[in-house]
């Protein structure tokens, strides 16, 4: 997804176009992505302060439940993982709709890029798939079983031909990807970002606060637009988070 900032003279480009539920284990490894209930509670609590932990976990409870019946049953793995990839889209995932918050994700199923990329990252953490996700300039997309020969590229926002197997097809998208940061669109400023960078901690938090950021900033509110980009990179201290904050202060664009 992408989402642009509307300025004046250009436009700078941003991509970003019943049972209990367990919680991430605090002493993971610190450069693997953390994003658990813990998580995903957190960046809830930005977009809607009456949608709580208990409402959290009444909405998501009983498909955690149906997947963790449902893995029990399968002795492949990546059988498993693409039944869950469809059922999550089937179920929780309903329309694609720019500009989509979190907790319009989880109450209404609009989703966009990193909405839908916050849900999978939830349920692949609960049920303990390995997996990683990849930021570019321009996209955001998961690995199932990352470096390892049963290596999957999932499209968050594709429900029907998002979950990629052939090892040349995988290629051939992170190709792609990489190819497209060298991009530079109608009306849109350089800031010589080449982003591709396996997301950590908690910075999934920090490109949702990122993204919503944007949004306010496109509807003129400025005051919320820079509440939620000094949170974002509380979280997320990119470059790209970094500049977009100098802009909304009012200084030069920062291009380190």
């Amino acid at each position: 997804m992408l989402i642009a900032v509307r300025l004046r003279i250009f436009i700078i480009m941003f991509f970003l176009g019943g049972v209990a539920l367990a919680t991430t284990p605090k002493d993971v490894n610190p450069s693997q992505l953390h994003f658990g209930i813990d998580e995903f509670t957190q960046a809830l609590s930005y977009y809607s302060k009456d949608f709580t932990t208990p409402k959290t976990e009444e909405v998501l409870s009983k498909n955690l439940m149906h997947l963790q019946k449902r893995h029990l049953k399968y002795k492949n793995e990546s059988s498993f993982v693409e039944y869950a990839f469809y059922y999550i889209h089937n179920r929780l995932l309903k329309e694609y709709k720019e500009y989509a918050s979190l907790d319009q994700t989880l109450q209404k199923g609009t989703y966009d890029c990193v909405t839908a990329t916050a849900m999978y990252a939830l349920f692949f953490s609960e049920l303990e798939v390995p997996y990683s996700v990849v930021e570019t300039n321009y996209h955001l997309y998961i690995l199932a079983f990352p470096g390892t020969g049963n290596e999957v590229l999932i499209e968050t926002t594709d429900p029907l031909n998002g979950f990629i197997t052939k090892k040349e097809e995988v290629s051939a998208r992170k190709e792609l990807y990489v190819k497209g940061n060298g991009e530079l669109r109608a009306n849109q400023a350089d800031l010589k970002w080449n982003v591709e960078h396996n997301l950590k901690d908690s910075e999934l938090i920090g490109l949702l606060l990122f993204n919503q950021s944007v949004k306010h900033y496109n509807l003129g509110n400025k005051t919320k637009a820079l509440e939620l980009a000094n949170e974002a990179l509380t979280y997320y201290p990119s470059s790209r988070i970094r500049t977009y904050l100098q802009f909304l202060k009012g200084n030069s664009l920062a291009l380190r």
